[in-house]
């Protein structure tokens, strides 16, 4: 098992050396200007916030055309729903609606004359369990010898009794390295169920003084193959593959998604 571990961690810290990198345009395969959903409910206090759009530039939100005046309508399994307003051009908002784990989530979106629907699970929240960091060798992941970098890890332990979906996010200083719709750390817990299990983001260039947090985001089903397919349509869908349209929980042919997920954060100061 600790030979799988360490593997796992391998893979993890090539997967998230590549994680900070410019935002990407793909080409989708869009015949005509089609209807862009986005919103989140989460487990953190509201408001939340959909966003509507025409698809165009997919993966840059302020090259779209916003879309006024649509109607969107965010429920829950236990019957509470709410009309979201409006805010400014294509940007609604929650009023009074609290997410909640363990539960299911819908919303109708109605948008010249076309209805718009999907549906999406709040799963419970796995906490992030400690956070240490160890300074890399010198001339690590291609850097030169005095190039200095870090490996931060995040500890949590993984439900066994669930299949589990997780995000996650780096901040150093407090800004966000990833960068906007690039390549998002999406992954299963298929290789990991039910342990507890340190992941490896390496080569970080940081210095003494600087403050590192990760944010452990777990995941509906639908919101992560929803960020797992976006990758996929960056890198091509793989060696030989058509480029193809990220994975929606969307229905009417719409783009973008409805998601779900929990947060959890935790930071580590380097010394």
């Amino acid at each position: 098992m600790k030979n799988l571990v360490n593997i796992i961690i391998l893979l993890f810290s090539v997967l998230f050396l590549l994680s900070c990198e410019k935002v990407i345009d793909v080409d989708l395969k869009d015949a005509e200007s089609r209807l862009v959903i986005e919103g989140n409910i989460t487990s953190d206090a509201g408001p939340y916030t959909v966003y509507l759009s025409k698809s165009g530039s997919y993966f840059d939100y302020s090259t779209l055309e916003r879309v006024e005046n649509g109607e969107v309508i965010i429920s829950d399994e236990n019957g509470y729903s709410e009309v979201l307003n409006e805010v400014s051009p294509g940007i609604y908002q929650t009023q009074n609606m609290q997410g909640e784990e363990n539960t299911n989530y819908s919303i109708q979106v109605v948008s010249e004359g076309e209805i718009y629907t999907a549906e999406e699970y709040l799963p419970n929240k796995v906490e992030i369990d400690t956070m240490y960091f160890e300074k890399d060798e010198p001339g690590s992941y291609g850097n030169d010898e005095n190039t200095v970098t870090y490996s931060i890890y995040c500890v949590f332990t993984d439900p066994a009794e669930t299949v589990d979906y997780y995000r996650f996010k780096i901040y150093t200083n407090g800004l966000l390295e990833e960068a906007g719709f690039g390549t998002y750390l999406v992954t299963d817990d298929e290789l990991f169920n039910g342990i507890t299990f340190p992941v490896r983001f390496a080569g970080r260039e940081v210095v003494p003084g600087d403050t590192v947090k990760i944010e452990l985001q777990t995941t509906g089903f639908n919101t992560y193959e929803y960020f797992r397919t976006v990758n996929d349509a960056i890198g091509g869908g793989g060696m030989g593959s058509t480029p193809y349209n990220p994975i929606t929980n969307l229905d009417n042919d719409a783009l973008g998604y409805f998601g779900a997920y929990n947060n959890s954060a935790s930071e580590v100061v380097i010394q």
